[in-house]
């Protein structure tokens, strides 16, 4: 698999270069307790995982772009 920045994981706001603004938005959950989620797991079952032990949840949202 390829990722954008040559690494798994998140790697930062960046869009393309003259291709406009991009929203990102930012998720912050607290969580009933400590995940026990397996490296290889899927985004859903993380996903999955994440909302059914949120306590509550916080959103923000930033706008970027490129000259």
């Amino acid at each position: 698999m390829q990722f954008p920045h040559g690494v798994r994981g998140f790697g930062g706001a960046c869009p393309p270069p003259k291709h406009g603004v991009h929203r990102y938005q930012f998720t912050v959950h607290a969580l009933s307790r400590e995940l026990d989620i397996p490296e290889n797991a899927s985004a859903a079952l993380g996903g999955y995982l994440v909302k059914a032990n949120s306590l509550g949840s916080s959103t923000i949202e930033a706008l970027y772009k490129r000259d």
